[in-house]
């Protein structure tokens, strides 16, 4: 016969069992959706955590380095889980370890009085968080990687810039392990202005939007897997640099 204790034992042990933390792996997405002209941040678990407490998080962004109309700004952050909000609470441009790159950090914060609830499911990918940029859809903007030099710390300002997710029912604090999915491509293809000048014009702004053009259609060109595709831009690509040439 079970005494009092050894029933209230059990029933112990049963809610602990049901509320362990365990183990988990959190990667991040970015995408950019062209019909609401936003940047949207997924994240996809491989548990269900419980209990579901958001502690603390953090995405960085990888934009390419520019400056002028094509600098990557950020606004109208929007929140897809109740009781959080965003801010894009650290910026770095161009550090030392890659002058190429803009890093942009983003933290939750509570909205209410207690860290709330994801509402995550094993292997099901989650809307996070979503924003605009005054310069439109950019190839290239990324995922901040584990290998980037960046974010080997410590690096050149002093800042730890790395990706970050902590829940109460994950074990082993920051359970993020890594990115899933491509850096933003517009589409699969860059859009750039056309070239509106003329072969040896000397226009500052013109040249200005052509050098940018240039550099985005560089970095896409790679990743685009169509054959055809690849061909036209590619002579889109020679077309700016034959007037970039006037520059000498």
């Amino acid at each position: 016969m079970k005494t009092k204790t050894s029933i209230q034992l059990g029933m112990m042990a049963t809610m602990m069992a049901m509320t362990s933390p365990v183990l988990a792996n959190v990667q991040f997405r970015i995408a950019y959706e062209a019909a609401s002209n936003e940047y949207v941040v997924y994240m996809k678990p491989d548990s269900t955590p419980s209990p579901d407490m958001a502690l603390s998080a953090q995405v960085t962004l990888v934009a390419p380095h520019a400056t002028g109309a094509a600098h990557f700004g950020v606004g109208s952050i929007q929140s897809s889980v109740q009781g959080i909000n965003w801010a894009n609470h650290s910026r770095v441009d161009a550090p030392a370890e890659n002058p190429a790159a803009d890093y942009l950090s983003f933290g939750l914060f509570y909205t209410g009085g207690r860290p709330p609830a994801f509402g995550w499911a094993a292997g099901r990918e989650k809307r996070i968080f979503s924003f605009k940029s005054p310069s439109g859809c950019i190839p290239g903007v990324a995922l901040l990687g584990n290998s980037d030099p960046f974010s080997q710390l410590p690096n050149s300002v002093g800042t730890n810039p790395g990706n970050e997710f902590s829940n109460i029912g994950w074990l082993g604090g920051n359970a993020y392990t890594g990115n899933y999915g491509d850096s933003v491509t517009c589409g699969g293809a860059a859009q750039p202005p056309a070239p509106t000048a003329s072969a040896c014009d000397n226009n500052a702004e013109q040249l200005g939007a052509i050098i940018q053009a240039s550099w985005k259609l560089d970095s896409t060109i790679s990743g685009i897997q169509s054959q055809t595709q690849r061909a036209k831009l590619k002579g889109k690509l020679d077309e700016f640099r034959k007037i970039l040439a006037c520059r000498a």
